[in-house]
């Protein structure tokens, strides 16, 4: 193989000279030369450029070719793409701040290395431990075991440094601020420490024989989260929306937000401490016992469509500073009146069954009455169940339109996407740590892994990327680093090649691609 000048005569008379790179070939007997690439014009500027830079690749590949025959060469292959993209997401988000309040060194290693783990391949800490010599260019070689549970211990002390300053950054660089969802649910652990916190309660897991925490999560009107609490496992919901009216007020700093919560976060204590804290609040009601509501689906007046599935009509009621707003979805309330039609069509067989017993249990028990030991159909309570068929009623002290307001409750959905990230992706359950500083630790870096996750799928939603998300995260560990060493030190790496998925995520973050050969020093 060998460049050779090719030249073509003009029609001016000029000639003009080309560079090629051939190969000699033999055929039926004779040598031929194939032309494998024309490279250029020789008169080009650019071409000892481009000439000097094919010289040098081909030279790394005769070099790399002669390094793998050497005796007491070294391969290693190490996952290379997770810490790519989450790094550069670490660094432009929580990553300077972390640093800052960890003062930098192992203790921030370790902070960023149970983080990456729990977004690549959540487990233990042992597991994560294991799994730093699993990935290339993490920067983590230094970190031991215990580093990474005094991170934890550390992580806890300084959450509320943390959130505050994620959330100053936040609205400095976002939009959204001015409305927060807030939501609770709850994670079980394993054993019974410690004890006074890890509490039996209400599971939303479906495990009732654990001992479980409450967690509350705030996050942006974008669905970007900016804190969490954790809670006595047999925190009632109430309660807990006003630990988080505090900590909003008295740590984070909030000056004015409004906040979105839904109705099992409402009583007359969280309502009070909402307007002691002078904020905005965007509330649903319970609307079978409350009675400003029960007058509000009374009153007779117009909706206006805002969306297919959704429209409003502002109602007066004396309620003081709260304005009631109803909303009614007709999809919804179709359905609502098929499911009250499949329930009612049940009971009325076990009535006439002779078997109404067990119909006093569940949720259809309302819909049946006693009467001298009698079971029968509550034909008034069934009529009048209609007339929540599709409907909700909001209370708001904002100054928002109505339109406004029905529109900023349907958010609140981020906050349940956000517990199901936390639980399944992250798997913030079960937990297995006994102390609750260590507990809180570990919430710390579900929460701020689960942060890293939204930016990231935010920023490729802003580029107006489409696909599946599940399956970006998947192949960013297809792309893998091979370091190959001799033994007086010379060392080159080797890419994988980037998967189509991961281009726009590449793009999205102003990731350059690594090449696909390079030595190291």
């Amino acid at each position: 193989m060998f460049i050779r000048e090719k030249h073509r005569k003009n029609k001016d008379g000029s000639v003009t000279t080309y560079l090629q790179l051939v190969e000699n070939q033999r055929l039926a007997g004779r040598s031929r030369q194939k032309v494998l690439s024309t490279l250029g014009r020789k008169d080009d500027p650019k071409i000892g450029k481009h000439l000097s830079g094919l010289v040098e690749t081909a030279a790394r590949y005769a070099r790399l070719t002669s390094l793998l025959l050497e005796q007491g060469m070294t391969v290693n292959t190490q996952v290379w793409g997770p810490e790519l993209v989450w790094r550069r997401v670490w660094r432009e988000t929580v990553g300077p701040l972390v640093d800052e309040v960890l003062g930098g060194g192992r203790l921030s290693q370790a902070a960023y290395l149970m983080i990456l783990h729990r977004l690549v391949d959540p487990g233990s800490k042992c597991a994560a431990f294991r799994f730093a010599c699993d990935v290339y260019g993490a920067g983590v070689a230094e970190v031991e075991l215990h580093d990474l549970y005094h991170a934890l211990d550390v992580l806890a002390a300084k959450k509320e440094t943390i959130e505050r300053a994620w959330f100053l950054h936040e609205r400095d660089l976002f939009t959204g601020t001015d409305l927060v969802y807030f939501d609770t649910t709850s994670s079980y652990l394993e054993g019974s420490h410690p004890e006074g916190w890890a509490q039996f309660g209400y599971s939303r897991d479906h495990r009732g024989d654990r001992r479980q925490l409450a967690v509350g999560v705030v996050v942006t009107r974008a669905g970007l989260p900016i804190a969490h609490l954790v809670l006595p496992g047999a925190t009632a919901d109430p309660r807990a929306f006003e630990e988080a009216i505090r900590y909003l007020k008295e740590t984070l700093g909030v000056e004015k937000v409004i906040v979105c919560a839904d109705r099992g976060m409402v009583s007359t204590q969280t309502v009070t401490a909402l307007r002691e804290a002078q904020l905005e609040y965007i509330l649903a009601t319970r609307m079978r016992r409350d009675e400003a509501s029960q007058e509000a689906l009374s009153r007779a007046g117009r909706y206006h469509a805002i969306e297919e599935t959704l429209l409003v009509k502002e109602v007066a009621v004396d309620e003081g500073e709260d304005r009631r707003i109803v909303c009614y979805n007709p999809q919804a309330a179709r359905e609502d009146a098929r499911e009250r039609e499949a329930i009612v069509a049940h009971l009325e067989e076990r009535v006439a069954a002779g078997t109404p017993r067990s119909l006093l249990r569940g949720a259809a028990r309302r819909y049946v009455k006693t009467e001298g030991g009698t079971v029968a159909l509550d034909r008034e309570k069934i009529e009048s169940d209609a007339r929540y068929d599709g409907k909700w009623v909001l209370r708001t002290n904002t100054a928002l339109s109505t339109a406004d307001v029905a529109q900023a409750y349907k958010g609140l959905w981020r906050v349940e996407q956000a517990f199901r990230t936390l639980k399944t992706p992250l798997e913030l359950r079960p937990i297995y740590h006994w102390t609750e500083k260590r507990i809180r630790g570990h919430l710390v870096v579900c929460f701020l892994a689960f942060l890293l996750r939204t930016v990231l799928k935010q920023r490729l939603d802003d580029a107006g990327w489409e696909g599946s998300f599940t399956a970006v995260l998947d192949d960013l560990s297809r792309l893998r680093a091979v370091t190959i060493a001799s033994p007086n030190g010379e060392r080159y790496r080797m890419r994988d090649e980037i998967p189509a998925s991961l281009l726009p995520v590449f793009h999205a973050l102003k990731i350059a691609s690594p090449r696909r050969l390079e030595k190291l020093d």
